[in-house]
């Protein structure tokens, strides 16, 4: 058998396996959205509807399997294997330096429980067990000083905060049918334009804003989900907000109303309360 025939066959034993490994398999869990999950994986929201362009436009279910494009066949340069502690650089998530030293990501969510959430530029990541946390040396604390809450230090507001601000800002705006500008909103044009200012991009109106990112119960809803009513007369949904605060039995949420412009509702008020349809986290 000649050479050029044995590395053609070879080739051709090999390539399936090295092609599968370009992605991985994840279960979609209950609270999930595209959003978290690429963010999880240090991936673009594209990059999965790539790979799974089914999912489009639909809202994702609990349990769906999704192929994620696996990273890790990417160049990476030399990282020491050893090594017990990682500074955090701007960009990275457990998930991409798990991959980078080879470590379980279970494992370091449970040496470093206080930045499961939230990963800091410049946090010293733990990586192996025997690595001592470091304490704080209380002979600098000013004892007549309030300890200023941990979220404080947080370097880069969160997605969530930010699209809230920039909505806030639009307080007040006049209501314009088809609007999309500040010159004056419609519903679903007031949270296209806002999503847009993350770069998350939905269609165009809130019936097919309802299809997108996971449902979620009342009881579960938090800042910056969707929220949607069926103000037509009729079931179906018409009009949507964003939830900006979640009180004990109340929800308060942002939105352009036909006679009122962009303002702050509550679902304590009888119109609203009588017309919610369902709420979707797409963050």
């Amino acid at each position: 058998m000649s050479s050029y025939k044995f590395f053609s066959i070879l080739f051709f034993l090999i390539s399936p396996l090295v092609f599968s490994q370009s992605t991985v398999k994840h279960k979609v869990s209950k609270g999930e959205s595209i959003y978290s999950i690429a963010k999880k994986y240090d991936i673009k929201q594209a990059d999965i509807y790539a790979s799974n362009p089914k999912i489009k436009g639909k809202v994702l279910q609990i349990n769906t399997v999704l192929l994620i494009p696996n990273t890790q066949n990417k160049s990476t340069n030399f990282v020491d294997k050893n090594a017990k502690e990682h500074t955090v650089a701007s960009g990275e998530s457990l998930y991409k330096i798990s991959k980078k030293y080879g470590l379980n990501i279970e494992e370091l969510k449970r040496l470093n429980p206080d930045v499961v959430n939230k990963l800091p530029i410049g946090y010293h990541l733990i990586l192996k067990e025997d690595e001592p946390i470091a304490k704080i040396d209380t002979s600098f604390v000013v004892i007549n000083e309030p300890l200023l809450d941990s979220a404080t230090f947080s370097i880069e507001p969160s997605k969530t905060n930010l699209l809230i601000e920039s909505a806030s800002k639009k307080l007040g705006t006049r209501y314009k049918r088809g609007g999309t500008s500040s010159k004056g909103f419609d519903c679903s044009g007031f949270i296209l334009s806002m999503f847009k200012t993350i770069d998350v991009y939905l269609p165009r109106s809130s019936y097919e804003q309802a299809k997108v990112g996971t449902k979620i119960d009342r009881s579960e809803a938090k800042k910056g989900d969707l929220i949607f009513f069926a103000t037509n007369g009729k079931k179906t949904i018409s009009h949507v907000g964003m939830i900006i605060e979640i009180l004990k039995d109340e929800i308060k949420f942002i939105h352009s109303s036909t006679q009122l412009g962009v303002v702050i509702s509550s679902t304590k008020e009888a119109y609203y309360s009588k017309r919610i349809v369902q709420v979707n986290r797409v963050l």
